[in-house]
């Protein structure tokens, strides 16, 4: 037996021997070959992932079906419209002579009260009975007496303004909560207060502004009244 298998195995070894170049050249290309696949493969694999998370990330096109982020637009500049101011414009509440001016800077001598005061009225003469008449528009806010200043009726105009009336008699001719118009009677002349009685039966007005400051009166009517 052992016979028979050496010259076998002789002859394979001599084989091994003779071809043993050739062989290790198959062994190469056959290695060779299998990178070349195995790169290819992974290659192969990386391009499909890389197709996959393009196909992800891609942002899709617009259409009807994609909400549309619309920013904000600022408001068109409008314009309010500008109110206009009716000016004030007194009408003479009565015919008579001027015997006292506005004067809150300047001491005047009260000869009744026997002292030196400002004077922050309009005062017009006029002989009892005279009829007092509203100077501008408003409702009456008030009516009152008293020893110094007789009866006096107080109007509010809408702007906030008051025009007071002092020194009238008790028979009045309107009523607290009374809308008034330019022109109305609003009372009559007397003799009633003490606090100016050396200047006679007169009508003492009164302007206030809408933050309660006494102001000239005169300033309100035209000039032709002045």
């Amino acid at each position: 037996m052992e016979k028979t298998n050496k010259p076998k195995n002789q002859k394979f070894a001599n084989f091994i021997k003779k071809n043993l170049y050739l062989i290790l050249m198959i062994v190469c290309v056959i290695a060779i070959a299998t990178m070349v696949a195995v790169t290819y493969a992974l290659k192969q694999k990386g391009g499909a992932e890389d197709v996959i998370d393009a196909s992800i990330t891609e942002t899709p096109a617009p259409s009807d079906n994609v909400p549309v982020t619309v920013e904000p637009q600022p408001d068109p500049i409008t314009t309010e419209p500008v109110a206009v101011v009716e000016e004030v414009l007194f009408s003479l509440p009565l015919d008579g002579e001027t015997v006292g001016v506005f004067a809150n800077d300047t001491l005047i001598y009260n000869a009744t009260l026997n002292q030196w005061a400002t004077h922050e009225a309009y005062d017009v003469a006029a002989e009892v009975g005279t009829e007092v008449k509203c100077v501008y528009g408003g409702k009456v806010e008030s009516i009152t007496t008293s020893v110094l200043r007789g009866t006096e009726v107080v109007v509010l105009h809408e702007s906030g303004m008051k025009t007071v009336y002092s020194l009238l008699g008790s028979d009045v001719s309107v009523t607290v909560g009374q809308t008034v118009k330019k022109g109305d009677v609003i009372g009559k002349i007397a003799e009633t207060g003490t606090f100016e009685k050396h200047k006679g039966p007169h009508l003492h007005l009164e302007v206030w502004d809408a933050e309660g400051e006494k102001v000239d009166p005169m300033q309100f009517f035209e000039s032709s009244d002045k």
